[in-house]
């Protein structure tokens, strides 16, 4: 299944994919803008502030009884980060109009109630409803403080920042507290205008009766600014290794590597990078969980994950910090034996088969098969399933032992007991 993009004004782009496969019609909505540090904490209270209420619907409860109306339609919003883009993310899902009665009614009232909390929220004064923002700034504070409580994700984000220090993607997607406490209404509230009014629009459609549903939104969608351009990752040469050792208090270390990869989502090598970071970390079959994990019981859980719009191979591993070395050793060990080609032919076919298998999975659910585009639609080149299938399926030894050969470590990063807070700086 494929999506058919056609624009509807400045900066708008509708992708169509005509389907009665799932008897729903789901439409997301993403708006991008640059990750930086100035509007990031704005952009994620944005979505918590605009579910609490449209001009129509000025309350929960009131939104809860229109979706519950269309038949238990849903409807959420978040906050993501591919890349050095940070993106709103609007989902709405309904049952088929077209097997409900008076399914022209629902079908337009549907899509009214979606784009009303998205573009026309509960306003007094020229800002968001004062209660409304109160609250959920408070909220967002919690979800920020939540990080340093959860060891995982604490540690994935000052590895983050510490790699990736004075780059824009450093910054967390929800922003941090220090800006969260300076933020007032009536800046998110301008903020949340030019967002809606000059940034670049995405709309997802999956069901039948596109084009009449592609009409209708276009008749909602009012008048826009000239749309604001936006840039991508720059390649940063790595100067010198860098190691980070933080202490506080857990009984399970995680250990992280930051390689830069060298390739992106754009150039010829993207595909055989993913199909090596399938071999070495991605599987229960890949390097790391069999080598590490299972043969020498240095890793409770490991891994390895690539932002291909960034550029960056992170693999992680929550290890004992008494064995943090040897641990550290044999994982740079299988990152080694990509390089050399050191694995068989049925590994690679086993990788390529499960990346596939993932690949092809995503179509049987409508909101994975939308999220899939997301690369595509930061770097303005949506590829179909059956393209990114043939792309994996042509990836041999050596295009996995080229990429790998470009991999650079930058840094690595503990968090144990027995670190020194703030981190220190030196080389592997």
């Amino acid at each position: 299944m494929n999506f058919v993009q056609c624009n509807l004004g400045a900066g708008v782009r509708l992708h169509l994919c005509e389907t009665d496969k799932f008897k729903s019609l789901t439409c997301k909505m993403f708006i991008q803008q640059d990750l930086n540090e100035e509007h990031a904490t704005s952009t994620a209270l944005i979505p918590l502030v605009l579910q609490r209420g449209s001009r129509q619907f000025p309350s929960v409860a009131q939104i809860a009884r229109e979706l519950e109306y269309l038949y238990a339609a849903s409807l959420g919003m978040d906050v993501l980060k591919l890349g050095e883009r940070q993106i709103l993310e609007f989902h709405f899902q309904m049952v088929d109009p077209s097997l409900l009665p008076d399914s022209e009614e629902h079908l337009e009232r549907g899509l009214r109630t979606f784009w009303g909390i998205a573009a026309d929220p509960a306003v007094e004064n020229g800002r968001f409803n004062e209660t409304f923002f109160s609250q959920e700034k408070a909220n967002l504070r919690r979800e920020l403080e939540g990080i340093l409580n959860n060891k995982h994700a604490y540690a994935m984000t000052r590895f983050v920042q510490l790699m990736c220090a004075g780059e824009p993607f450093a910054i967390h997607k929800y922003g941090d507290l220090q800006s969260l406490a300076k933020l007032e209404n009536e800046g998110v509230y301008r903020h949340y205008q030019s967002l809606i009014r000059s940034y670049p629009l995405d709309i997802f459609l999956v069901g039948t009766n596109l084009d009449v549903i592609a009409n209708l939104l276009a008749q909602l969608i009012s008048e826009r600014e000239q749309v604001v351009d936006l840039s991508l990752p720059k390649g940063v040469d790595v100067a010198k290794l860098r190691y980070f050792c933080e202490g506080t208090d857990v009984q399970q270390s995680i250990l992280v590597l930051g390689y830069r990869t060298n390739r992106t989502y754009l150039d010829d090598g993207y595909y055989p990078l993913l199909v090596a970071n399938g071999i070495l970390g991605e599987f229960p079959h890949s390097k790391l969980f069999v080598n590490v994990r299972e043969k020498a019981s240095l890793a409770y859980y490991v891994g390895s994950n690539v932002d291909g719009s960034k550029g960056l191979l992170t693999i992680s591993a929550g290890i004992d910090w008494r064995e943090r070395e040897q641990a550290l050793a044999i994982i740079k060990q299988q990152v080694e034996q990509l390089r050399q080609g050191d694995f068989s032919q049925a590994e690679l076919e086993q990788t390529k088969v499960g990346m596939i298998n993932s690949m092809i999975s995503m179509a049987d659910n409508p909101s994975s098969l939308i999220v899939r585009n997301l690369m595509g639609v930061v770097h303005g080149d949506l590829r179909s399933i059956d393209t990114v299938v043939e792309q994996i399926r042509a990836v041999e030894q050596r295009d996995v032992v080229e990429a790998a050969e470009q991999l650079v470590l930058d840094t690595t990063y503990i968090l144990g007991p027995q670190g020194e807070v703030g981190g220190t700086n030196g080389t592997n």
